[in-house]
């Protein structure tokens, strides 16, 4: 790992400092809410039980999904390998594409509509403000417990925690694909994997084996999914609190917008670590 010039240094130690100082403000501010204005917790976890697909459904997408990824994993056959980062990317948004359409196609024919199933109507639009002062809130945990984890890791390995090849891509010099890889990040990758595990699984387990199980349950897979060890207690930490921001709010966007500042804040921490 290249190291960090003083300009770099002072602005990632800033950074960190308005994250944790102000996290642990709000996280106060939120918890003496929560305490003065309980959470109905019985009316809420029916009411995301209520957005269940069958299981059918939840297996015919899941099977999707899997079947592309593995499809992916032999992207770097047909292209040289100066060329696998864009073919790659572009792989990447067919399957969001494909997997959101389906997504759209199998809530259509059981009847169901994006505001009922998903929690995505325009009227539930405006609990996207909540976003900024729940990540807020929660991020000061999952910075200190992702430091703690990746303190273990290089402990157990003896070196260094390796970056994900993404992440090397948009911490890297600026380039038109170091851009469209940022703009997929923070847009795209979000909205998708809200729908697909907050929207569709998540409620699933929930009607199945309760709440507290299917936060364990989704978010175990979300991270996962991601195929990636140092990243793996970040994002278990990072889907427990999606998936209760959508539980608590009802509204699909919620977590889509925290997941978008996740990412977008992530991105800018690379890119101030020199």
């Amino acid at each position: 790992m290249p190291q960090m010039d003083e300009t770099s240094f002072t602005l990632q130690t800033a950074l960190t400092l308005i994250l944790l100082v102000g996290g642990f403000i709000t996280a106060g501010f939120l918890y003496r809410n929560s305490k003065r204005n309980p959470p109905n917790i019985k009316h809420l976890t029916e009411m995301i039980s209520d957005r269940s697909w069958s299981t059918a459904q939840v297996f015919l997408l899941l099977s999707a999904l899997f079947l592309l990824y593995f499809a992916a994993m032999f992207t770097g056959l047909f292209f040289y390998e100066d060329q696998i980062p864009l073919a790659k990317l572009i792989i990447t948004l067919c399957i969001y594409s494909l997997l959101v359409l389906l997504i759209g196609v199998i809530n259509h024919r059981r009847g169901g509509s994006w505001k009922a199933s998903l929690g995505m109507g325009f009227s539930n639009l405006w609990k996207i403000r909540f976003a900024p002062v729940i990540y807020l809130a929660t991020i000061p945990f999952i910075m200190l417990i992702s430091k703690a984890w990746h303190f273990v890791l290089e402990l157990l390995f003896s070196s260094e925690v390796e970056l994900q090849e993404v992440a090397k891509i948009v911490s890297g010099e600026l380039s038109w694909l170091g851009i469209l890889y940022i703009l997929t990040a923070i847009l795209a990758a979000p909205v998708y994997e809200e729908m697909m595990f907050r929207g569709v699984v998540f409620p699933y387990l929930v009607k199945r084996v309760g709440l507290k199980t299917g936060v364990a349950l989704v978010s175990i897979l979300f991270a996962l999914m991601h195929f990636h060890l140092p990243s793996f207690v970040p994002l278990l930490l990072l889907s427990g609190v999606l998936s209760l921001s959508y539980w608590r709010t009802g509204s699909l966007w919620t977590s889509i917008g925290i997941h978008m500042i996740f990412n977008a804040v992530t991105i800018l921490v690379l890119n101030t670590a020199g």
